[in-house]
């Protein structure tokens, strides 16, 4: 995994750098990484997680067009961070999902 610049959130499964995010344990079955540059987002949202929407899913895909990366603490966890993005939209748990969506944000204006 390749830091670009200044770290500003890391809690072990997402990275945020000046240039982007980097999810770790992203593709199955092998767990590597998933950089999505601030330019690539159209939009970063938050969703509650619940019984039957992803709270139970470990890894993959709750849905055809989104992708969940490996967390094995996500059955404690009740909010997921949505980056949309032209295709496949990552959805993951981060230990703090309203301030990395803020963090997000502030960074996908300032890159356009």
């Amino acid at each position: 995994m390749q830091i670009n610049g200044d770290v500003v959130y890391d809690d072990g499964l997402v990275v945020l750098d000046e240039a982007g995010v980097t999810l770790r344990y992203y593709y199955f079955p092998v767990a590597t990484a998933k950089f999505v540059p601030y330019s690539k987002i159209r939009a970063v949202d938050t969703a509650v997680l619940g019984m039957w929407n992803g709270r139970w899913r470990l890894w993959g895909a709750p849905w055809i067009d989104q992708w969940l990366p490996l967390d094995v603490k996500r059955p404690t966890k009740d909010t997921a961070v949505v980056l949309t993005l032209r295709r496949i939209s990552p959805v993951f748990t981060p230990d703090d999902p309203e301030r990395v969506a803020q963090l997000i944000r502030e960074r996908m204006t300032a890159s356009t």
